[in-house]
């Protein structure tokens, strides 16, 4: 049992915890995936649990990620029969299932993008203006209702406002479209199976006997959805386990649901509560300026962090003169921290930041200084209009009901479709009840577009369906990109960004032969689930030698020995759309999760005057800065020392010029 000797007492308490509930309070860097993963290969290789009746939740594709890669080194080939992954991931896992099982067909998941463009649709349809009522508040509160497990109906009948009746007829509209078209929603991917286990108590039963123990991971940012299937999953057994820490909850925006960890010994009686008040990451004084800043909240569980680790340089503040300079100031302490010590890497540095507009004046210095650097949360892959495009061909076949994925292609590459054709397609399909497919189809078979691109497309995307489980995956994809003269389109361009765009089409190509490799017996619909379920912090690979420039927020569970965290400034950061008391608590969170990444030295910096688009304001340093014990704290209020030539740059950028 090598596996726990390892582990302090503590940690050692909750990897061996018998049955029953079992609340982990898992304070910053004080090893939690370790205990996560003891205590999954002490059920198996101890307590004989058989692996495919343990079930580990987590937040992100990559925490799923490393438990497996720890648990294949402490139980071998049993991993496999575990099942590790994320909420979504279970979701689709369970939707699936009952897919197989004749119960519905798979549905297609719809991406971010793809659900605005519902919702536009639908507001359109009824007629709705997005200049009175915006559509991005629409979708956000649809999303929040899903995370609160509200169905349509029921959001209607808890409408009390103005705002929110409005949204009602949406929310229902937009949810019969889904169900159309075969698709689902995020949210969906846990409210489905919540459905579908209220429904037929004898389904539910089926999972409770066969997932005996269930582990969830960063369970202080759950929302109501995921409260409740993790609810009725360990209701039959009663062996529910979970890891998290108050302090860290830092997704109340979205629908996460703090009172979920504090009220958990309320909700499961008989609950053990083990904390883990260990440090192992930071050193003394970034643990002692975090401890200080976090325990101005009032909603939280106390704990005493401590670490065993050496004091350490104290936190460092410096107030600079503009965001031009606080780059600056990055770009020479790296430079300085390597020169000293010529074994370090870009890869130990990262600058953290409330929002993802902070990152401009670091990209834009890390550029010039040929300073190697990755984006994390940026423009993704496979958000590329190209491979947007490739992806809703790929979508559009695999579920001929999908007619928003349908109406993307149809003049992709341009096939010469106007307005008005459209207009008679949609017309038939409305009349007819028919998909955007079928209703194609049936206007070509009525001899409204007897010849030319339309009935070259549908006889074209025809054959192409006979086709799709005919040849691989990859050649089946780089057999579109010909066939439809996708590939030809860009190639005729001869721009620069038309090469970049053939090159990232390629590169598609590449991925998913990759995929296959990996996943023998793939369908096209395991891939675009996959893709679907991809987010930003799965981005993150931190075997590349590069200075990471990320939001707080996509920095939850990395660590790094050098941490920046830029804009510590009122209205930044705490953000100013949080200035209400829980919003400020959130913020503060926020910031306690951002230092405590940090290793071996943190820096805190903030700017006296910041430019947005021809706008420069006069800012203030945030509060957190003044919360933090001047004993921790070395404060430099006074822009940074650098040459006339730095100052000269600095003017010309506040004048514009």
């Amino acid at each position: 049992m090598a596996y726990l000797k390892r582990l302090n007492r503590l940690q050692f308490e909750a990897a061996t915890h018998g049955t029953g509930p079992l609340l982990i309070l898992a304070g910053a860097g004080s090893g939690k995936t370790s205990v996560l993963t003891a205590r999954i290969a002490h059920l198996v290789l101890k307590r004989g649990v058989e692996p495919s009746s343990v079930l580990a939740v987590t937040f992100t594709n990559k925490a799923a990620g490393e438990i497996r890669e720890r648990l294949e080194d402490l139980i071998g080939e049993k991993v496999k029969e575990l099942t590790v992954g994320t909420f979504h991931t279970l979701g689709l896992k369970i939707l699936r299932e009952e897919a197989k099982a004749g119960t519905f067909p798979v549905p297609t998941i719809y991406d971010e993008e793809e659900q605005t463009l519902l919702v536009r649709l639908v507001m359109s349809e009824l007629s709705i203006d997005d200049k009175e009522l915006p559509f991005k508040s629409v979708v956000y509160e649809i999303n929040l209702a899903k995370n609160d497990n509200l169905s349509p109906e029921e959001f209607a009948r808890r409408a009390d406002d103005a705002f929110a009746r409005s949204i009602a007829p949406i929310y229902e509209r937009y949810q019969k479209k889904l169900q159309s078209l075969n698709a689902i929603d995020f949210g969906d991917l846990i409210c489905r199976p919540i459905r579908m286990f209220t429904a037929y108590p004898e389904m539910l039963a089926r999972y409770q006997e066969r997932f005996k123990y269930i582990l969830v991971d960063e369970y202080q940012d759950t929302n109501q959805s995921q409260y409740a299937l993790t609810s009725l999953l360990s209701s039959g057994s009663g062996n529910l386990c979970v890891v998290g820490d108050p302090d860290q909850a830092i997704y109340g925006w979205r629908g996460a649901d703090i009172k979920n960890i504090l009220r958990f010994q309320e909700d499961f009686p008989q609950t053990k509560v083990i904390k883990l008040e260990q440090n192992y990451r930071s050193t003394k004084n970034i643990l002692s300026a975090s401890n200080s800043v976090i325990k101005n909240n009032s909603e939280r569980i106390e704990k005493a962090l401590w670490t065993q680790t050496t004091e350490g340089e104290p936190v460092v503040y410096e107030e600079c003169l503009n965001e031009y300079q606080e780059a600056r100031f990055v770009v020479n302490r790296v430079r300085a921290a390597m020169s000293k010590e010529p074994a370090l890497k870009f890869k130990d540095f990262t600058v953290l930041y409330r929002t993802n507009t902070q990152s401009r004046p670091f990209e834009e210095l890390f550029f010039e200084e040929e300073i190697p650097y990755n984006i994390i949360g940026g423009f993704r892959f496979f958000d590329r209009r190209e491979i947007k495009d490739t992806l809703s061909y790929l979508k559009a076949l695999a579920n001929p009901e999908d007619s928003l994925n349908f109406l993307r292609i149809i003049n992709v590459p341009p096939r010469g479709i106007g307005k008005s054709s459209l207009e008679k397609v949609h017309s038939t399909a409305e009349r007819h009840n028919l998909t955007l497919f079928q209703a194609f189809k049936k206007t070509v078979a009525d001899g409204v577009f007897q010849r030319g691109s339309v009935p070259d497309f549908i006889r074209l995307f025809e054959s192409l369906q006979r086709e799709i489980a005919k040849e691989s995956l990859h050649e089946f994809t780089s057999r579109i990109l010909h066939l439809t003269g996708y590939m030809e389109f860009w190639e005729k361009k001869k721009t620069e960004d038309a090469e970049e765009r053939l090159k990232n089409l390629e590169g598609l190509v590449a991925a998913i032969r990759n995929y296959e490799q990996n996943h023998p017996g793939a369908t096209i619909k395991d891939y675009l689930n996959l893709v679907a379920l991809m987010s930003d912090s799965d981005g993150y690979d931190g075997k590349a030698n590069r200075v990471t420039l990320m939001s707080i927020h996509a920095a939850k569970g990395l660590e790094f020995p050098f941490v920046f965290i830029a804009g510590m400034e009122e209205g930044i950061f705490p953000h100013k759309r949080s200035m209400d008391e829980d919003g400020v608590e959130e913020e503060r969170r926020l910031c306690y999760v951002a230092m405590t990444r940090a290793k071996r030295q943190l820096f805190l910096l903030s700017a006296k005057n910041r430019s947005a688009g021809k706008e420069t304001s006069v800012q203030f340093k945030s509060r957190f800065i003044d919360e933090i014990d001047p004993a921790f704290l070395r404060r430099n209020d006074v822009p940074p020392a650098g040459t006339a030539q730095d100052h000269i740059e600095t003017i010309r950028k506040l004048l514009g010029k």
